[in-house]
């Protein structure tokens, strides 16, 4: 019975061994003969993908400059606004002054005795209206302004006349007169105690905080609500000095503010 048993047994490696040994190859052979597979060539960048990224990076850079260029112009801007603003007010003061001065004059020579008579006045005056008019039929250039000023003259010319005051009215007709033949005024303004020596009328954009100085390091002294309404005092840099409606004062950022 066990010599049966090894007998089948053996059988299939006896088959196995005679397959090997009829094979053309030897299994060494055919073990030597598997290589394993070549690594794959590393797969070169697109070019197309190469130019569009340096592309981008360059797009990016301008972008970059164009912002710096925005931040740069936009400080410009609001530095020429602000420079427009003090000379508005330098000439609001200086026709302030000029009021005041024609106002003194006309007041002296109402207390002198009159030189001229009513019907000259009058017919100076009628004059005076005549050119106006003419004047007021072309308009060019600083024209309207130039008018503008030899009308309240004339306007100021009447109230007088009809004061009977001849001197004073004649006063009046020459500024009118030089108002028509004044070209452009000159415009050198020195020893100002003040960037707006007449207070500019100015609104809060937003809310804004009011500091104790002309920087953000400076504390808060209190808060405006959008739409406040506030006057300029002064100004450093893009930073102005403020008043508001109740008497409190302090620096706000000139982007935070709008004139009316």
């Amino acid at each position: 019975m066990a010599i049966r048993c090894l007998f089948v047994h053996a059988v299939p490696l006896i088959a196995t061994l005679a397959i090997l040994a009829g094979c053309e190859t030897p299994p060494e052979k055919i073990i030597k003969e598997q290589k394993p597979p070549a690594p794959a060539a590393p797969q070169q960048p697109d070019p197309q993908l190469i130019t569009a990224r340096a592309t981008i990076d360059k797009l990016q850079a301008e972008i970059t400059k164009l912002k710096q260029h925005s931040t740069v112009q936009k400080r410009q801007n609001l530095e020429l606004q602000l420079q427009l603003l003090e000379k508005q007010s330098v000439v609001a003061r200086l026709l302030q002054a000029h009021n005041q001065a024609i106002q003194e004059v006309v007041r002296a020579k109402a207390r002198l005795g009159s030189r001229h008579s009513k019907a000259e006045t009058v017919a100076s005056l009628a004059e005076l209206k005549l050119s106006l008019k003419n004047a007021e039929s072309i308009k060019a250039g600083e024209q309207p302004r130039i008018l503008l000023r030899a009308r309240q003259y004339l306007t100021m010319a009447e109230a007088e006349l009809e004061k009977s005051n001849f001197e004073g009215t004649s006063y009046l007709m020459d500024q009118a007169r030089r108002s028509l033949a004044w070209m452009k005024p000159g415009t050198g303004i020195t020893n100002r105690d003040s960037a707006f020596p007449v207070p500019l009328k100015m609104q809060t954009k937003a809310p804004a905080n009011v500091r104790s100085g002309p920087n953000r390091k400076q504390r808060v002294l209190f808060q405006l609500n959008g739409g406040s309404e506030v006057s300029a005092l002064d100004r450093n840099g893009l930073w102005i000095r403020i008043k508001t409606a109740g008497g409190k004062t302090g620096w706000v950022h000139f982007s935070l503010l709008k004139t009316d």
